[in-house]
């Protein structure tokens, strides 16, 4: 018990920063906004379509649809990244400053379908997105080949909003 004359010891509670650092690699959009699901299909490519092992992204929109930055979120193996948590997502998101977000990943195999999983992941990220007050407008898939692509909104694949 402290008596009347002694001071209590002060503790030492970090303090945090948060910091949006720009990449060395810029993304080149021809388009800055994305009208569509072929702009927003050629974006996602241009991010990532080309890599060997899946890659997990995120688009980041402005309030008139504009692309105001990109994320790679996670990059898996051959064949899938494992686990996608929505605080990893939004994060970047949140610090980007984004009024929307379109998901992405790749398929190396070359099939743009999506698995079971992708769509549940979609269907959580969606959940996330709706508290955080930053929508998901939609997953796009693509392969190493330009013209196989998958857009969930526009194949009617995006799972039902929560």
């Amino acid at each position: 018990m402290e008596t009347p004359s002694s001071k209590p010891t002060l503790q030492k509670i970090p303090v945090y920063e948060i910091r949006l650092v720009q990449a060395r690699r810029p993304l080149r959009l021809a388009e800055a906004t994305l009208p569509d699901a072929e702009y927003a299909g050629r974006s996602m490519h241009a991010l990532l379509g080309l890599t060997d092992r899946e890659h997990f992204a995120a688009l980041f929109l402005n309030g008139t649809h504009q692309v105001n930055g990109a994320h790679v979120i996670a990059i898996g193996g051959q064949h899938g990244i494992g686990t996608i948590e929505p605080r990893t997502v939004f994060r970047a998101a949140i610090a980007a400053c984004a009024s929307a977000v379109i998901l992405g990943h790749n398929h190396p195999s070359g099939d743009p379908s999506p698995s079971a999983e992708d769509i549940a992941t979609t269907a959580k990220l969606m959940a996330a997105g709706k508290v955080l007050g930053i929508p998901v407008l939609d997953h796009i898939i693509v392969t190493r080949d330009s013209r196989r692509w998958h857009s969930m909104a526009t194949r009617g694949t995006l799972p039902p909003e929560p």
